[in-house]
């Protein structure tokens, strides 16, 4: 599939996962993984607890190597150097001893954008996710939310090509969890980037995303597709929003 090809919404193919493998040993974890992500498309990976999520992600991201297959990003072999791959963790990534401005800047200096280029695109980032007020603070000043926050600023900064999310909200109470995915989504929608995010919650899968791809256990395989043509903003008592994420957990729960 070449540069041109469409993808989700006659959108061009921005990703291209090929054969993707990973093995340790004599355990197979993933398994012959293949799939599209259209450009600008939110993409949510679910799946069964200890299926491989993680992996696959670092899989992705090129921190782990494959054993077999490739990673494309538009139509090259996904490359750190070369491409801007953004990832969100779990826990909270910030450096203490760089401000709130600082941390938002890290991946900007570490691509080495043009310090003009820098500053302006920091100033749009920190506004567009309210953080401008808070700039200069040190992140043991602010909390466990505006951290991840500051995360999620940071990977989107680099104006990544490929932005992959590993459960990011996970550890956050329900009231902060809904705040941050509505921003998380008004991001996206802004910036245009393209999202690929793991969770275990079916109903944040559904909440945020376009399309989830649903994993099998170990080996693990693509099980099912779900596209989740619902409007923004979504409603969790929506009938439609109700009877898909009874389809992904139906498709999570048998085996």
């Amino acid at each position: 599939m070449d540069d041109t090809s469409k993808a989700s919404g006659g959108r061009k193919t921005k990703i291209q996962v090929k054969n993707l493998t990973r093995s340790f040993g004599d355990l197979t974890v993933l398994n012959d993984i293949s799939f599209n992500v259209a450009e600008g498309e939110f993409l949510s990976i679910v799946g069964p607890t200890g299926c491989g999520k993680t992996t696959f992600l670092n899989c992705l991201s090129k921190l782990l190597p494959t054993t077999k297959g490739n990673i494309l990003i538009d139509g090259e072999e996904a490359n750190p150097t070369k491409h801007n791959i953004s990832f969100v963790f779990q826990e909270p990534t910030c450096m203490p001893w760089r401000t709130v401005r600082e941390n938002v800047a890290y991946g900007m200096e570490t691509k080495k954008f043009p310090k003009e280029k820098l500053e302006e695109r920091l100033k749009y980032i920190l506004d567009l996710v309210g953080l401008s007020d808070t700039a200069n603070l040190y992140p043991n000043q602010v909390s466990a939310s505006m951290e991840q926050r500051i995360a999620v600023a940071r990977a989107f900064a680099v104006d990544p090509d490929l932005l992959l999310m590993d459960e990011p909200y996970g550890q956050l109470d329900v009231k902060l969890r809904y705040y941050l995915e509505d921003e998380l989504v008004r991001l996206w929608k802004t910036l245009n980037s393209t999202v690929v995010f793991v969770t275990h919650n079916i109903e944040e899968a559904v909440y945020v995303a376009e399309r989830i791809l649903i994993l099998s256990n170990k080996p693990t395989k693509i099980k099912a597709e779900v596209l989740v043509d619902l409007p923004r903003p979504r409603s969790l008592i929506d009938p439609k929003f109700v009877e898909i994420r009874k389809q992904v957990t139906e498709l999570i729960r048998w085996w």
